[in-house]
């Protein structure tokens, strides 16, 4: 095996692989890892010890294997392999066996950009901060509420006694990175969807007068029934009102507009300078507090990122580029102006970028290229 200008400890080498292979690595372990990984493919020759080779792959061999779950079952556990079958690379390259069949330096540059999946991090009332891809089970009591995180990618609030005794609210916050996502059922049995790079504040119990929540990104919300107390959802200079209702919010601060698009029942949204009651199958437009739109829509592709897709109906570059780029965590670079074309289709979201790009490049109307993170973007 060779390297170069790169002195690892084969402890360490083998103490990340065991780690990762097991799910209890760390952000930082894991960002160590990728550090070497990327040294390792940048770097001149030069010997090193191969002993240790064998054994790293015993241990990760069965989690290579793994990439046969299906993704919707298995995001994270998927996301964890990929990371082993890069450690494995490494070894190959004495071993004589490889599980890649293109370039692997080309391939070493896209190794780390994977599909998104269940990741977020949810902050309590106290201020305490749980990392909730690794943390499964009751993980705290507050305001008379449990609340559990499952495997799945599921944290649920559900009341021990009598909702709120006194007048003070307690509130919780949950925020997904860039390529993750993630479902929160609220003490009222509300249903949120939220998309990358989002977040959602939201009391733990509600006020005996109004059920209020925030929301920075795009979410899905299937609320809950109880036309005594409404639900509000604050987002971007706007509320939407409901009593019981399926509605989708997009309000990322690099979008043009704040999109609010109703599936089922109805609801009001409103600014300070106007509000709008929208129906099924209708979308609002908010640009600087202007409410506008109530056209008819397809509120499946509204909705298509919660079921596992990307959809792009006349969908113009920019805004398709910002979508791959929240999903798989990755930085876009124009060459030049992008392009006026629109691009039609479904791609899955599981799908890695390379088969995504492989895609869109197939419409003949623009052309990429992967340096590590960055996706260069050529019309």
């Amino acid at each position: 095996m060779y390297m170069g200008k790169i002195h690892l400890d084969k402890t360490e080498i083998l103490n990340l692989a065991s780690r990762i292979s097991e799910g209890a690595a760390t952000d930082e372990e894991i960002r160590r890892y990728n550090v070497i990984y990327r040294q390792f493919q940048q770097s001149e020759a030069t010997p090193m010890d191969t002993e240790g080779v064998n054994l790293l792959r015993e241990q990760m061999i069965e989690n290579i294997n793994q990439q046969l779950i299906p993704p919707a079952r298995a995001n994270i556990r998927l996301w964890i392999t990929r990371i082993a079958a890069s450690i494995i690379l490494i070894g190959s390259v004495a071993a004589g066996f490889y599980f890649l069949n293109s370039s692997q330096k080309d391939l070493a540059k896209q190794a780390v950009v994977v599909p998104g999946g269940n990741k977020a991090i949810l902050t309590l009332a106290d201020g305490k901060r749980i990392i909730l891809d690794t943390a499964h089970g009751l993980i705290s009591k507050e305001a008379n509420i449990a609340v559990s995180n499952a495997a799945n990618g599921i944290i649920s609030y559900e009341k021990l006694k009598s909702a709120l005794n006194g007048t003070q609210l307690e509130f919780n916050k949950i925020e997904t990175p860039r390529g993750g996502t993630y479902r929160v059922n609220l003490s009222d049995g509300t249903r949120v969807w939220l998309n990358s790079a989002s977040t959602l504040r939201y009391p733990v119990a509600y006020s005996k007068e109004q059920r209020v929540v925030e929301l920075e990104g795009e979410a899905y919300f299937e609320v809950a029934k109880d036309r005594s107390h409404p639900f509000k959802v604050k987002s971007k200079g706007q509320i939407v009102e409901v009593l019981g209702t399926h509605f989708n919010v997009n309000g990322y601060d690099d979008e043009p507009f704040t999109k609010t698009t109703l599936l089922e029942g109805s609801i009001m949204v409103s600014t300070v300078k106007n509000k709008m009651v929208l129906k099924p199958m209708q979308e609002s437009l908010n640009s600087n507090g202007v409410l506008s739109g109530q056209q008819t829509v397809d509120a499946d592709e509204a909705v298509a990122w919660k079921n596992g897709y990307f959809q792009f109906n006349d969908e113009n570059l920019e805004s398709v580029m910002r979508q791959i780029s929240r999903w798989y965590d990755v930085e876009v670079v124009f060459v030049g102006k992008p392009s006026n074309k629109k691009f039609n289709g479904m791609i899955s979201r599981s799908k890695g970028i390379k088969i995504a790009l492989e895609i869109m490049e197939a419409t003949g109307n623009v052309r990429f290229k992967m340096e590590g993170r960055k996706l260069i973007v050529k019309t």
